[in-house]
């Protein structure tokens, strides 16, 4: 603030309305013999601060801050935010006491008030607590004993008590130990071997699995595949008979070309010719040349019966593209 104030040469101020006008550069010269800073102190007199003017820049006070208006614009204040707080520094060493000071001179004895008049006798007050019992009187001495008296006649005999009632039974003794087990006996001779018996009745002739390979899909060069689900072969399903089935994997055989990430081939079940069930787990059709399997998994559940069953294809892609899908293989264990 002094340094956007203060100068180095002289000014002249007059009286202006409102306010006085200084034409510059400011000089702020301290008084002869003065002993404190040099300064400009801005009373705060709780009126509204002067309005900005373009040209102008004015330094003021409003509630208690100090603020300034630049060219017209709004007032702000020239008080920075606060710093964080530093560390404390070290306690420094504790100065040495100073000399006491003198004893003051003591003071005149002042003059002795004058007698002020008896006050008024006061009331009677109550009557006091009854004193302590005075101490036990000292005991007298013993008589002399009198002479003994005759004897008196013997009294009846007393009447012959009542007869006590019977105790309670006393309770029944432990159980003694059980004895020590006798020797064993001998193991008897065996018995003689009974005759064979009949012959049963031959049990029913056993079943076995579906056949272990069904062929679904054969192409030279593969097909179209659409975006989405779609079937491999759409005349080439097959009826299997899964009822004693239980595991199965797809195998197919890959050519030069691929679907995108996330596209797969999946063999499908209908129990009813209407809604197609997942049968084996995915093959994904992502690499090209080779053999890919869906590795063995039980058979899902419902899937047990004699149903139709279908390859379908889904293509993760956004357009409809070309795979070189070969060979298809569904087989049970």
């Amino acid at each position: 603030m002094l340094s956007l104030l203060s100068g180095t040469s002289w000014a002249q101020c007059a009286n202006g309305n409102p306010g006085t006008n200084c034409g510059g550069p400011l000089s702020v010269q301290p008084q002869s013999g003065n002993k404190t800073q040099s300064a400009i102190t801005l009373v705060d007199l709780g009126l509204p601060a002067l309005a900005p003017a373009a040209g102008q820049y004015t330094l003021s006070i409003a509630s208690g801050v100090l603020v300034e208006s630049d060219n017209g614009n709004s007032y702000h204040s020239l008080v920075g935010s606060q710093g964080p707080q530093g560390p404390a520094g070290p306690t420094g060493p504790q100065g040495s006491a100073g000399a006491a000071g003198a004893v003051g001179p003591t003071g005149a004895t002042g003059a002795t008030g004058a007698i002020g008049p008896q006050g008024a006798a006061g009331a009677v007050g109550p009557p006091g607590t009854a004193g302590a019992m005075g101490a036990t009187g000292a005991t007298g001495a013993t008589g002399a004993i009198g002479p003994q008296g005759s004897v008196g006649a013997a009294g009846p005999p007393g009447t012959a008590g009542a007869t006590g009632a019977v105790g309670p039974t006393g309770a029944a003794g432990a159980v003694g130990a059980a004895g020590a087990t006798g020797a064993t006996g001998p193991i008897g001779l065996p018995g003689a071997v009974g005759a064979q018996g009949a012959q049963g009745p031959q049990g029913p002739p056993g079943t076995t699995a579906a056949p272990l390979d069904y062929s679904f899909f054969y192409g030279t060069s593969g097909y179209t595949a659409s975006v989405g689900t779609m079937e491999v072969g759409s005349f080439d399903r097959d009826q299997i008979d899964m009822s004693n089935a239980t595991s199965v994997r797809l195998v197919l055989t890959m050519g030069a070309m691929a679907l995108p990430s996330g596209s797969y081939a999946q063999a499908e079940y209908t129990p009813d010719g209407t809604n197609w069930y997942a049968l084996s787990e995915e093959v994904a059709v992502t690499r090209p040349s080779g053999i890919y399997s869906s590795g063995w998994s039980g058979l899902p559940s419902g899937a047990n019966g004699d149903y139709a069953v279908r390859i379908i294809g889904f293509n993760a892609g956004t357009v409809a593209a070309h795979i070189g899908l070969r060979q298809l293989h569904l087989q049970f264990k």
